[in-house]
């Protein structure tokens, strides 16, 4: 494993709170998950979020178990070499499945926003081409990155929302009624779906602990990106229903690109909703650099191979899928939903909570171990 931790870089907890953010909005500010409770939806996302930091202590404190190891290196120590490794190789194809749907919705996105006679195959390859440049360049290039972007991401939002105070665009009735299928729809909302996306997808950022400067802030700063991050969801959700109303939010794909849409202010400023689209793009860059990125670390450490020369097997196997998986928008919205409920709590849930088990018992032991051998050295007088 010498050979791969040569030239590894480090990233600040300021930079990897910037990915998380980047991470958490990414494409899950732009997809309509709730077209049936789109009134409530930022409830869901606030209860989502609370869960989430729960879910990610559960993930960090297994992480904190082998400081310094990533995900598929502990595995293999709690569950034993055998089980571990198929345990890592799950993963690996749980991050390429999720890189390749990513990868489709931003070339949805692009394609039904500014391309639309470009084909999706030529959008997704320009798109696999940068991510593949970044990562060749280093972890902490992608995280730099992230922190140019970042002022660009807040500009646009605070930018927008005054544009759309100010061209009184907002409607808070469309708002009411508050929860009006009751509050056990709205956790099981949360939990089925905005839980598992994005919050619990932040068990890929477990593979990146050997690159954390200070590995014991990994959870405070997990802490302050679901807030932050939950928080623009929740408002993005607010404002999507508050502009459009119920009816058109329900059946627009992307809500916040038609609700940015609707910013007139004066005639001299228009069509604000191609400078959002640019934000849009960038966060869902970082998401999918972000899991291609894990896909690749797993690679390298299960199979004691250089990520660099695996950058590349990776890309073409992530531009593949994201062409192939389904032949349409609206069918891969449907896949996205059934991995919700029969693919995610595999890698989210039960696999994350065997291993927070192991964890238990093996600190368990190591600490029944110390006091016997501290009696051992001190022994009777």
């Amino acid at each position: 494993m010498s050979h791969r931790l040569e030239n590894k870089t480090y990233i600040s907890t300021g930079q990897l709170l910037i990915l998380m953010f980047h991470f958490l909005t990414g494409n899950a500010i732009t997809i309509n998950m709730d077209s049936y409770m789109q009134r409530d939806t930022w409830i869901i996302q606030l209860v989502a979020m609370i869960l989430g930091m729960v879910l990610f202590r559960m993930y960090c404190y297994t992480a904190e178990t082998f400081p310094g190891k990533p995900l598929t290196t502990y595995a293999s120590e709690l569950v034993g070499h055998a089980c571990g490794t198929v345990m890592g190789v799950l993963y690996i194809l749980f991050f390429l499945f999720l890189t390749g749907g990513n990868l489709r919705d931003e070339t949805e996105l692009i394609r039904i926003s500014v391309l639309e006679q470009t084909p999706n195959l030529v959008v997704a390859f320009l798109m696999v081409l940068c991510v593949m440049y970044v990562l060749w360049l280093g972890f902490e290039v992608l995280a730099r990155t992230g922190q140019i972007m970042l002022i660009a991401v807040v500009t646009v939002i605070f930018v927008g929302n005054v544009l759309l105070i100010l061209s009184d665009s907002i409607h808070l009735h469309e708002l009411t009624p508050v929860m009006e299928h009751g509050f056990k729809s709205v956790l099981h909302s949360a939990i089925r779906e905005h839980l598992a996306f994005p919050y619990a997808e932040m068990i890929c950022f477990m593979m990146f602990v050997p690159h954390l400067e200070k590995t014991s802030q990994m959870a405070r700063t997990g802490y302050a990106g679901i807030i932050v991050g939950g928080f623009v969801l929740a408002e993005a959700a607010i404002l999507n229903v508050a502009v459009m109303g119920t009816d058109i939010a329900q059946r627009s794909i992307f809500p916040l690109l038609s609700t940015f849409g609707n910013v007139q202010f004066s005639e001299y400023l228009q069509r604000l909703d191609v400078i959002v689209l640019m934000t849009m793009i960038v966060g869902d860059f970082f998401k999918i650099a972000l899991f291609f990125y894990a896909a690749v670390l797993g690679i390298s450490d299960i199979f004691n191979l250089p990520y660099r020369k695996t950058l590349l097997f990776v890309g073409i196997i992530v531009l593949l899928w994201s062409q192939v998986q389904t032949p349409s928008m609206i069918e891969h919205l449907s896949l996205g939903r059934l991995s919700f409920i029969y693919i995610h709590p595999l890698f989210v849930y039960i696999f994350p909570l065997l291993l927070f088990l192991a964890a238990l018992l093996h600190r368990s032991r190591v600490r029944t171990r110390g006091r016997s051998g501290n009696f051992q050295k001190t022994g009777p007088s």
